[in-house]
């Protein structure tokens, strides 16, 4: 059984490395997602701002409108006046020449007004284009670095997990079909070490004459808290 228990230990390790490998694989898409949350709160920034820039400009078309549409209809009432007549003809056209005059100052100092704000935004873009250049630069570099380290994990992954095929291909059929099952049912850690007389899955604590019993290191405990196989670790381990 001495042999048996020395598989078991080393199948504890390779699975141990195996559980953290694995661990370490489901960080990938959350760093992926992140980054891309990243790339697109800037790149919504920009737009933002193009957007704002863009209904500035058109609001500011249509005021430069307004005032030409003010100015002929002021220059028209201008050209009415020599030929009216009456005073009270005179008055009113004088009364419609000053109410287009006032219009028009009004849109003209909001027009002042808008193209101060436009240029404000218009200023902001390409400071914000940068920025998202420089995001998209930084996060594709990420992407490949986290793409070969994903590899990388996975190849080692595979590695282990080749050689823990072959080293459980060791085991008496009934231990290895055990140890498979308890495997799948325990995230990867079938095999736990006794750590100060508890066991190394669960930390229930185990009694004296098992203890007594695994030290001797002959025969795989089973842990009644968990059901992992437990074994006493080797010298020096």
């Amino acid at each position: 059984m001495t042999e048996e228990i020395d598989v078991l230990w080393s199948l504890r390790g390779l699975d141990e490395r195996l559980v953290a490998l694995n661990e370490a694989l489901k960080r990938h898409p959350a760093d992926r997602a992140s980054l891309e949350n990243r790339v697109s709160g800037e790149r919504a920034k920009l737009e933002g701002f193009k957007k704002q820039a863009g209904d500035f400009q058109l609001k500011h078309r249509q005021i430069e409108k307004d005032i030409e549409a003010l100015q002929q209809e002021e220059r028209k009432f201008q050209g009415q006046l020599p030929m009216v007549k009456k005073n009270e003809e005179y008055t009113a056209l004088l009364h419609e020449i000053a109410d287009r005059k006032n219009k028009r100052s009004e849109r003209e100092t909001e027009l002042l007004m808008l193209m101060d704000e436009e240029q404000r935004v218009l200023g902001e873009v390409p400071a914000h284009q940068r920025a998202l250049d420089t995001i998209q630069s930084e996060s594709a570099t990420r992407l490949q670095a986290i793409a070969a380290e994903e590899q990388r994990e996975r190849d080692e992954a595979a590695a282990l997990e080749a050689e823990r095929q072959g080293l459980s291909g060791r085991l008496p059929m009934a231990l290895r079909s055990r140890y498979e099952r308890i495997r799948a049912s325990r995230d990867g850690r079938a095999v736990v070490a006794i750590i100060k007389g508890s066991c190394g899955g669960c930390y229930r604590g185990q009694p004296p004459q098992a203890l007594q019993e695994a030290r001797r290191r002959d025969r795989a405990l089973t842990c009644d808290g968990c059901g992992r196989l437990l074994i006493w670790p080797p010298d020096g381990a």
